[in-house]
């Protein structure tokens, strides 16, 4: 069964095992300053591509970047590979925490009950290289192309027009002018979905939701590094569905394995966990 591993602190762990829940927190705050804004990157590669106006150009950044302002995403990170070093001095504070393997089976599951919510779930495998980045990217850049060149046409000064054309061409204008925003709008699905390659070592999946940065009352918050940063929690519920198959223990934790297995089985686990030590020579 395939597993995906969250590397965390030991605190982190505990917490999630108490209370059978896991935090989603902002990804706009975390260690890569680019996160939700490869979207534009694609974009006015693409742009350049097509050798478009500087004009033309300008307004497709300005509203990608209206898009970037508007929407965060809540991220619980996870990785295809449970022992990785750089994960274990990253992310498991300085390797003294743990990896949890959760079913990747359950992380659907979950995804599809949360579906319909208003804080729903995404469950997607990071991209990494700029060429797929603008394959996902293109077919929703050329449409509000199209939308563009609709809104901005203009006529010769000698080119005669009836009234009902003109009312016509304002109505084409204002309706272009409306699916654009809701294609660019529809980018938002990718905007945590890149990510540089220079962290493609991580092989990362997120789990992801959305919110506005306009409106309130859409999540919690918490401190955490001395930051105040957003976030939402989803109940691990019907745990006989089985959400953590492993646990890897970081090569500085000094936790003994059986005092692991007890405490999961106390927190309603179950007892078939595989728990194990990193294999990392670090400390």
């Amino acid at each position: 069964m395939p597993i995906l591993y969250h590397y965390c602190s030991a605190e982190a762990f505990l917490n999630i095992v108490t209370s059978r829940a896991i935090w989603l927190s902002s990804l706009t705050q975390s260690n890569d300053y680019m996160e939700g804004k490869l979207v534009t990157q694609s974009v006015m590669r693409l742009a350049h591509k097509d050798k478009l106006g500087i004009e033309e150009i300008s307004n497709l950044q300005d509203s990608i970047n209206q898009l970037e302002i508007l929407i965060d995403g809540l991220g619980f990170c996870l990785s295809e590979e449970g022992d990785l070093l750089s994960q274990w001095r990253g992310y498991a504070s300085d390797a003294t925490g743990v990896s949890i393997g959760f079913s990747q089976e359950y992380l659907e599951w979950l995804e599809k009950e949360n579906r319909n919510s208003s804080d729903s779930l995404n469950l997607f495998k990071v991209e990494y290289e700029i060429d797929t980045h603008d394959q996902l990217i293109s077919p929703t850049y050329q449409e509000i192309r199209q939308l563009f060149k609709i809104e901005n046409r203009k006529h010769g000064l000698l080119e005669l027009r009836s009234d009902q054309q003109i009312a016509e061409e304002i109505t084409a204008k204002d309706k272009a002018k409306q699916n654009r925003s809701l294609k660019t709008i529809s980018l938002f699905n990718y905007l945590f979905l890149l990510k540089s390659s220079a962290f493609k070592e991580e092989k990362e999946w997120r789990l992801v939701s959305y919110i506005s940065n306009m409106r309130t009352g859409e999540c919690s918050y918490r401190v955490t590094e001395g930051k105040i940063v957003p976030y939402r929690s989803y109940e691990l519920r019907e745990l006989e569905k089985v959400p953590i198959l492993e646990v890897i223990l970081g090569p500085k934790h000094s936790t003994p394995v059986h005092v692991i297995k007890k405490f999961l089985e106390k927190n309603g686990f179950g007892n078939d966990i595989n728990i194990r030590r990193s294999k990392a020579s670090y400390r």
